[in-house]
């Protein structure tokens, strides 16, 4: 963290609700998504024990690249059953690629087909944690999120290190037309629900 971050913490409002951190924050949220209500959490995995209750339940079935831990933890805690669908380059701790945290999009397709009543949504990590924090390209992030919208679901992005997965991308492939870290952030979301 910079030490315009750490000061922050230090002189920040943590109460939330019209703070002046509040503020900051919810306008740096609305910059990168098109959220109407912005509602904080201490921790993503408190946020995903919310959307998981609301979308969950018995007989669902969540698909992803790859869920994290806590995020299948979420979900089965709701009577769900999170369901992993990496590319196979991603399973392959020796292949060299560079988007090893993609989701097998032939697979997902299936999925969808087969369980069109027990999945709500489809989603992707965009840097896959649980596959050893590899990023997802903008193009497979694309690409499912049209299959979802083709099939009616919502596309939900989980843009838990996104920073990281961009600037990997800008790494790899230097070009003029990459955009920013934020732009890079309301591509991403631009495919989200």
């Amino acid at each position: 963290m910079s030490a315009r971050q750490w000061a922050a913490i230090m002189v920040g409002d943590e109460s939330y609700a019209g703070s002046p951190s509040f503020r900051r924050f919810e306008a740096a949220v609305k910059n990168l998504m098109p959220f109407r209500h912005i509602i904080p959490t201490h921790q993503g995995r408190a946020a995903e024990a919310i959307l998981f209750h609301l979308i969950g339940g018995a007989g669902k079935k969540i698909p992803s690249n790859t869920h994290f831990d806590t995020t299948r933890g979420n979900i089965e805690a709701t009577g769900a059953q999170a369901i992993d669908l990496p590319a196979a380059e991603g399973l392959d701790p020796a292949a060299s690629h560079p988007f090893k945290g993609n989701i097998d999009l032939a697979r997902l397709e299936a999925f969808v087909e087969e369980s069109a009543d027990a999945a709500p949504r489809v989603t992707i990590t965009l840097t896959n944690n649980a596959g050893g924090g590899q990023p997802a390209s903008l193009e497979n992030t694309r690409a499912a999120a049209a299959l979802a919208h083709a099939h009616g679901k919502p596309f939900i992005v989980d843009g838990c290190r996104f920073v990281l997965g961009h600037s990997v991308n800008k790494r790899l492939f230097q070009h003029p037309a990459r955009p920013t870290c934020s732009g890079a952030g309301r591509k991403c979301r631009g495919h989200a629900i």
